[in-house]
C-alpha cells in the first residue's frame, strides 16, 4: 500500500522540499499538484510528473482519492485550504506557522479531532536528534524545576522581506532549485500575517515549547520594522506557567556571510543547557560540576530516525508514515497552535505597548 498523496502550492518550497521528498519516498505516490498560477504548476508537473494537476485546489480534492495533502501556500491562505482538505477526510503536512490567527487555530484543531486526522505543521527541526535529546534531559529532571529560557534567531531576510526574490537563488541555505519565491510572499502582511515573528521566531518559540514543555501565559514585546511593511526585530519577554521567565529575541539582519544563528541557552535549579543548533553544539552543565555534550551533530547512523540537522523531508516522511499506521504525529498541532496563540498576543502588545495575556485553548 501506498499514501495518496497531493500538494496544494507549487513554490519555493514546495519545489525544493515537500516534492521531492514525496518522489524520494517509496511508500508514497504523488497524485495530484494544485496552484492557481500556471507557470508554477507546470514547471513543478513537468519535474516532478504527478498523474494529475489542477489550478484549483478544491477541483483536485474533489476528483481525486488522496489520503494526505501537503499545504504550501501563502501564510493568509493556510486556514481555509486546510478546512478544505480536511473536509474531504485528508490527513496534513501544513507548512509553518500553522496559521496567524489563534481562532483559526482552534478551529482546525476541533475539525482534525472530530474527524480523526493528523496536522502535521512543517518545522524540519522538531525531528532534529539533538532536539530531542535536550527535550529528554529536560523532562527526566536533568536541570530540574526551569527558571529562565532564552532563544535567539537571526537571519538573513531583511532582503526577502523587501522583496529581493534573488534571495533564495545566490545563499547557500536558501538556494531554489526549481521555482523562487515571489517578491511579495514575505513582505506583504497580507499575504505573509507579519514579518520576523511569523517568519522565523514560528521555528524558534516552537522548538522553545517543544523542547521545554513550558506552557506561555504572558508576553510583552516590542517590535521594529525598520524600512518594512512587516516587523523585522523583535524582542519577547514571556512568562510560562509554573513562574518560569524567558525570553525570545529575532531579527532579520544577519548578513549573508553568516546566515543564520539559533540558540537557546535553558535555566533550571540543578543546572542549565547550552544549545547552539546552528553549529550542532549541545552541552549539559549539572550543578554537581559535571558536563554532557551531545554528540557534535546529529546522529547519521542508519539507525537514526532522521539523518540531517535540518531534516527538511522529514515532515512529509511522518505524514506518510501516519497515514501508513506506523509512527506518531511529532509535529503536531496542539504545539503549533500554542505559538500561533504566543506570536498573536505578542503582535498584540507591540502595537498597544501593554502586557498581553495569551489565549487559552
Amino acid at each position: 500500500m501506498a499514501a495518496r498523496i497531493g500538494v496544494i502550492g507549487a513554490g519555493w518550497w514546495a519545489t525544493e522540499a515537500h516534492l521531492p521528498a514525496i518522489v524520494a519516498n517509496p511508500d508514497c505516490e504523488l497524485v495530484a499538484i494544485a496552484d492557481p498560477i500556471d507557470e508554477k504548476r507546470d514547471r513543478a508537473a513537468s519535474i516532478f510528473a504527478p498523474a494529475a494537476s489542477y489550478a484549483d485546489h478544491r477541483e483536485m480534492l474533489e476528483n481525486e482519492q488522496l489520503d494526505g495533502v501537503v499545504i504550501a501556500v501563502q501564510h493568509t491562505a493556510h486556514f481555509d485550504v486546510a478546512m478544505d482538505a480536511l473536509r474531504s477526510g485528508c490527513h496534513l503536512m501544513l507548512e509553518k506557522p500553522m496559521v496567524v490567527e489563534s481562532r483559526h487555530a482552534a478551529a482546525l484543531l476541533e475539525e482534525s479531532t472530530n474527524r480523526n486526522l493528523e496536522i502535521v505543521v512543517g518545522y524540519p527541526w522538531h525531528y532534529n536528534q539533538q532536539v530531542l535529546a535536550a527535550r529528554d534531559w529536560i523532562s527526566s529532571g536533568e536541570i530540574g524545576e526551569l527558571l529562565y529560557v532564552h532563544s535567539l534567531f537571526a537571519s538573513i531576510v531583511w532582503d526577502l522581506f523587501r522583496g529581493d526574490a534573488g534571495l533564495v537563488a545566490d545563499t547557500a541555505s536558501a538556494g531554489f532549485t526549481v521555482t523562487p519565491t515571489g517578491t511579495d510572499t514575505y513582505g506583504d502582511p497580507a499575504m505573509s500575517g507579519g514579518g520576523q515573528a511569523i517568519v522565523q521566531i514560528t521555528h524558534s518559540a516552537a522548538l522553545l515549547l517543544l523542547m521545554t514543555g513550558l506552557k506561555p501565559t504572558d508576553v510583552f514585546a516590542f517590535m521594529e520594522n525598520r524600512d518594512l511593511q512587516v516587523d523585522l526585530v523583535d524582542a519577547l519577554t514571556v512568562r510560562f506557567e509554573g513562574g518560569c521567565l524567558g525570553t525570545i529575541g529575532s531579527t532579520g539582519s544577519s548578513v549573508r556571510t553568516q546566515e543564520e544563528l539559533l540558540e537557546f541557552r535553558l535555566y533550571g535549579v540543578d543546572g542549565h543547557i547550552f544549545f547552539d543548533l546552528t553549529n550542532s553544539k549541545l552541552t549539559l552543565f549539572r550543578a554537581d560540576g559535571s558536563v554532557e555534550q551531545n554528540p557534535d551533530g546529529p546522529d547519521t547512523s542508519e539507525s537514526a530516525m532522521y539523518s540531517s540537522d535540518y531534516p527538511v523531508d522529514a515532515p512529509v516522511n511522518n505524514l506518510v508514515d501516519i497515514i501508513l499506521g506506523r509512527d506518531e504525529n511529532r509535529s503536531p498541532a496542539p504545539l503549533a497552535a500554542e505559538v500561533v496563540r504566543l506570536l498573536e498576543a505578542a503582535y498584540i502588545s507591540a502595537r498597544t505597548g501593554q502586557r498581553q495575556a495569551i489565549a487559552g485553548e
